[in-house]
């Protein structure tokens, strides 16, 4: 059984980066054969950073059949990736809905990989791998920060791994179907709203209704290396990000956070002492993201006493 596919795009306008991805996916041998479309969701705040997404959408739809552009404009805040892809939802055509984020390029057999998953599977939904660029591959500087931080989504599992229970939304694709079932993505999450976690909220959801979440490893992207996401000052506000992100989903009670900062302490101190650097920044990480929950906690306690 064929299947169509949608591909959904949102871009707060990382130029270089979307027309990066745009030539990738022009050099899949099958996109003339399984003929998917594309929607753009520009997010681009500044107005003519926004012309420019327009621009190169428009350029990059003379070139491939079904492109749209889709501008939305949010006036009461700030435009929210979470909402800019419900609404491109609403808008796909294909039987597949499928999810690139603007700083990954996808691999040749991406496309017809994610079309014979779903035509031959019986999952709900995709997560396809998340790779290192080859030319990073063996950058000692790069593997050093990386191994540090983990603070740019690369994802791999091993071969023998079929079934998985969450969802990286750099690389991601689930049945159009699926939406009426279990809801469209939390718009208090993402960037441009809490920062992060909307995919693993989204994939929560799957599971609790019985949904099946596959891995296709021949899905495959290619991540961009951001050298600014592998810092201390982008691995504190990352994992404060998750701290106040799952806090909305999971509401976490008073004690369980306290207890769980004081455990992510302990572990930082002791890691620190035997010098076991990685263990010490998955401390360091679980210290950010409590300490992060934890006052978020005490401003809705101050918000409730001023009423």
């Amino acid at each position: 059984m064929g299947c169509s596919v949608s591909i959904v795009i949102a871009t707060k306008g990382r130029l270089d980066g979307l027309a990066r991805l745009f030539a990738s996916l022009k050099n899949i041998p099958h996109w003339r054969e399984i003929r998917p479309q594309v929607i753009i969701g520009n997010n681009a705040d500044e107005p003519g950073l926004a012309r420019a997404v327009q621009e190169l959408v428009e350029g990059f739809g003379r070139e491939v059949e079904a492109v749209r552009h889709l501008r939305e404009t949010n006036p009461a805040g700030p435009r929210a990736k979470c909402r800019t892809q419900n609404l491109a939802i609403s808008q796909a055509e294909g039987d597949i809905v499928a999810f690139l984020d603007d700083d990954v390029e996808v691999a040749p057999e991406w496309l017809g990989a994610v079309r014979d998953f779903f035509a031959s599977r019986v999952f709900d939904a995709m997560q396809g791998a998340i790779l290192v660029p080859p030319e990073m591959r063996n950058n000692q500087d790069f593997l050093r920060a990386y191994h540090r931080y983990r603070t740019i989504p690369f994802l791999q599992y091993g071969a023998d791994m079929v079934e998985i229970r969450t969802l990286t939304g750099a690389n991601m694709a689930m049945r159009r179907e699926l939406f009426s079932r279990v809801g469209l993505f939390d718009e208090r999450l993402g960037p441009g709203r809490s920062g992060i976690s909307e995919d693993v909220e989204f994939a929560q959801r799957i599971l609790l209704r019985g949904g099946r979440i596959g891995y296709e490893p021949r899905a495959a992207v290619y991540h961009e290396v951001d050298w600014s996401r592998l810092t201390e000052e982008f691995f504190r506000l990352r994992h404060e990000q998750q701290g106040r992100s799952r806090l909305l989903y999971k509401r976490n009670s008073l004690f369980s956070v306290i207890s769980n900062l004081m455990r992510a302490v302990w572990s930082l101190g002791w890691f620190f002492l035997i010098g076991n650097e990685r263990r010490k920044y998955r401390a360091k990480g679980r210290y950010y993201h409590y300490r992060a929950m934890l006052l978020e906690k005490f401003k809705k306690f101050k918000t409730f006493n001023a009423i």
